[in-house]
C-alpha cells in the first residue's frame, strides 16, 4: 500500500471518532432528558406509578418537646420561661394516594393521600410515650384570646370562671396524649340561668363539641369524643384532594400542584396573590434537569401556604452527585424588612411577627397558633432572648433538600417547623395576669426521608452510570482517534523527509554525471566538490600567470 494512502486512512479514521465521539458526548444528555422524561411522566401504566402512589424511601417525624420547668414562677411572677428539651419521638409515617382521577386533556391526575403515623421506640432511646411533660395549656390560651375580643360582661366572667375551674394554664400529660392519643376535656355547666338576666344561658352545658352545638356553631368532628391533642385525629386521614400535573403536557412544571381542596389560590392571606399562590411540589419530586440556579418551590398544607429553597452547596450521596437547597433568610425575613411578607401579617401590617414566625389564625380558624423555624434558627433575636434553654443551630435545625439533578429526584430531605402558643396578659382573666408576653415554645417536628445506599446505588446505575459508560467509551475512542491521526501525521512526515531526501540524492548524482565530462576545476567540478576547488585555488597561486610572463619577457626585451 502506498505511503499517502495509509495516511490518509489513519487520518480518516482517527478524524471520524474523534469528531463522532465529540458530538455523541455532547448530544447524550438530550437523549438521556427525554427518555427519563418519557419514564418519569405519570400514566395509569407508567413504571413510576408505584413510587408516585406510596414513597418507597420510608418517612419519619420527630417530635422535640419543651417542658417546662418553672411553670409556676411564670404564672405568678412573670419569670422567663426555663425550657429543657426532651425528644425525638419518632414516628413513621405511611403516605398512599388514593382515588386517583386522570385528566389526559389537561394532563393532570387528582387524588387523596392518606398518611398514618407509628410509633418507633428503637428510633426513640430512652424515651417512651408515656413519658409526661409539663407544656402551656393551648385550649386556654385559645379561650382567653377569643374571650378578650369581646366586651368584659358578666357572661363572659361567669364563663371564665368555669372555665378556669376546669383548667391549669401550664398542665402535666403523656407526650402520648399530647400527640395522637388526646387527653379528655373536663365537662363544663354554664347553666347560670337562675341569675337574673342570664336566662339565656338554660341548658348550656356538657362537652365543648355538645356546647358549640347549642350554641348553633358546627364543631369539628374530633371534638365529639371530647380530647384534644396537638395531632389528635389526624393520624390514619388525608388533608384534602390534590390536583398536580403529570408531564404529559411538558415537564417544566412536572409534578406542580394545580389545585388544592379544589382552589388555584388560597384564600388566607388579606387577598394577597404573592402570599395566597399555590406553587410547586410536595417537596418528592421535581422537573428534571435541576440547576445551581434553580428556585424549588413547594406547596406545605401545614403552613397554609407556598415556600422556595435556593441552592446551597454540591453534596455526594452514597456516590450520587446532589445539590442542596435551603430556605434563603428572605423567606421568612421579618416583613418590615422584606416587604414580600407583609401579606402574611394578621389582621394587619401594624401587627407583623418577627423574623421566622408565621400567625396561622387565618387558617386555623382564629386560633392563635405561630409557627416558626426551631429554636427560632434566623429567627427573631428579641424572641430568643425572652427565653432560656434554647439552642439555634443550622446542623439541626435547618430545613433541606438534597435534589438529583437530572432527574429532579429528592435523595434526602428535611422539613422542620416549630408550634409555638403567644403568651401575654389577655384582658383582666386570674391565669394571665403576670405572665410575661412571649412567643411560647411548644415542640418542635422534623419530617425526614432519605433514600437508603442500597436504593442509591440503583439510582446511581440508572442515572450516573449511563454517563460513565459514555464518557468512558466515547474518551477510549476519541484517543485511539487522536493516536490514529498522530501516527498518520508521523507517518507523513516521515515519508516527506525521505522523498526529500532521495530526489536531493537524485540531483546530486545528475550533476555529478555531469561533472565527469567537464575539465577538473571547472564550474561545474568546483560545486560538486568544495575540495577540488581549494586545490585549484592554491594552484593558482604558485603558477605564473601567462600575461604576467609576456609582459616581464616583453620588458626584459625592452632592456636589451
Amino acid at each position: 500500500m502506498f505511503p499517502t494512502k495509509q495516511v490518509k486512512i489513519l487520518v480518516g479514521i482517527g478524524s471520524v471518532l474523534v469528531l463522532l465521539c465529540a458530538i455523541f458526548i455532547g448530544v447524550f444528555p438530550l437523549i438521556f432528558n427525554s427518555i427519563a422524561s418519557k419514564m418519569l411522566t405519570l400514566s395509569e401504566d407508567s413504571k413510576t406509578l408505584e413510587a408516585f402512589l406510596s414513597p418507597p424511601v420510608p418517612i419519619y417525624m420527630q417530635f422535640w418537646f419543651f417542658n417546662v420547668t418553672n411553670p409556676d414562677a411564670i404564672r405568678y411572677h412573670g419569670a422567663k420561661p426555663v425550657l429543657r428539651e426532651v425528644g425525638p419521638y419518632t414516628y413513621e409515617e405511611k403516605r398512599l394516594k388514593y382515588d386517583l382521577v386522570w385528566d389526559d386533556d389537561e394532563g393532570t391526575v387528582t387524588y387523596l393521600q392518606n398518611k398514618s403515623f407509628v410509633f418507633v421506640p428503637e428510633m426513640s432511646p430512652g424515651l417512651s410515650l408515656e413519658d409526661r411533660v409539663t407544656t402551656l395549656n393551648a385550649i386556654m390560651v385559645v379561650a382567653a384570646d377569643a374571650m378578650s375580643r369581646g366586651d368584659p360582661n358578666l357572661v363572659s366572667g361567669v364563663i371564665w370562671s368555669e372555665i378556669e375551674r376546669g383548667f391549669e394554664l401550664f398542665e402535666v400529660h403523656t407526650i402520648d396524649e399530647l400527640l395522637f392519643a388526646g387527653f379528655e376535656f373536663p365537662e363544663f355547666n354554664f347553666d347560670f340561668s337562675l341569675i337574673p338576666g342570664l336566662e339565656m344561658t338554660e341548658g348550656l352545658n356538657g362537652t365543648i363539641y355538645e356546647l358549640l352545638e347549642k350554641l348553633g356553631l358546627d364543631p369539628p368532628e374530633w371534638l365529639a369524643e371530647n380530647k384534644f391533642g396537638l395531632f389528635y385525629g389526624r393520624n390514619n386521614t388525608n388533608d384534602g384532594t390534590y390536583k398536580v400535573n403529570t408531564g404529559a403536557r411538558g415537564m417544566d412544571d412536572y409534578q406542580y400542584i394545580v389545585e388544592w381542596k379544589g382552589q388555584t389560590e388560597l384564600d388566607y392571606w388579606n387577598g394577597d396573590q404573592y402570599c395566597n399562590m399555590i406553587n410547586g411540589t410536595d417537596g418528592s419530586q421535581y422537573p428534571p434537569e435541576v440547576t445551581r440556579d434553580t428556585v424549588l418551590r413547594l406547596y406545605t398544607s401545614e403552613l397554609c401556604r407556598s415556600l422556595y429553597l435556593t441552592y446551597e452547596k454540591d453534596r455526594n450521596h452514597f456516590g450520587i452527585h446532589v445539590y442542596r437547597f435551603i430556605p434563603p433568610r428572605d423567606m421568612l425575613e421579618d416583613p418590615l424588612i422584606n416587604h414580600d411578607n407583609l401579606c402574611y401579617c394578621t389582621p394587619d401590617i401594624d401587627h407583623c411577627l418577627g423574623a421566622g414566625m408565621l400567625n396561622m389564625a387565618p387558617c386555623a380558624m382564629g386560633a392563635p397558633i405561630v409557627m416558626s423555624t426551631p429554636h427560632f434558627y434566623q429567627g427573631d433575636e428579641v424572641e430568643l432572648a425572652k427565653l432560656v434553654g434554647l439552642d439555634p443551630r443550622k446542623e439541626e435545625h435547618e430545613t433541606f433538600l438534597d435534589v438529583e439533578p437530572r432527574t429532579g429526584v429528592t435523595m434526602k430531605a428535611a422539613k422542620k417547623i416549630q408550634i409555638n402558643i403567644p403568651l401575654k396578659p389577655y384582658g383582666q382573666f386570674p391565669s394571665f395576669k403576670n405572665v410575661p408576653e412571649v412567643i411560647f415554645p411548644i415542640l418542635w417536628v422534623n419530617e425526614s426521608a432519605v433514600v437508603d445506599e442500597a436504593t442509591a446505588q440503583e439510582v446511581r446505575k440508572g442515572v450516573t452510570l449511563p454517563f460513565v459508560v459514555v464518557d468512558a467509551v466515547c474518551g477510549s475512542l476519541i484517543a485511539i482517534g487522536v493516536v490514529l491521526i498522530i501516527v498518520g501525521a508521523f507517518k507523513f512526515y516521515r515519508f516527506k523527509t525521505k522523498s526529500s531526501a532521495s530526489s536531493k540524492s537524485h540531483v546530486l548524482k545528475v550533476l555529478r554525471q555531469a561533472s565527469v565530462e567537464q575539465p577538473t576545476g571547472g564550474p561545474l567540478a568546483r560545486l560538486l566538490n568544495p575540495l577540488e576547488v581549494k586545490k585549484a585555488k592554491k594552484g593558482e597561486s604558485r603558477t605564473p600567470h601567462p600575461v604576467s610572463s609576456v609582459t616581464l619577457i616583453g620588458r626584459g626585451a625592452t632592456r636589451e
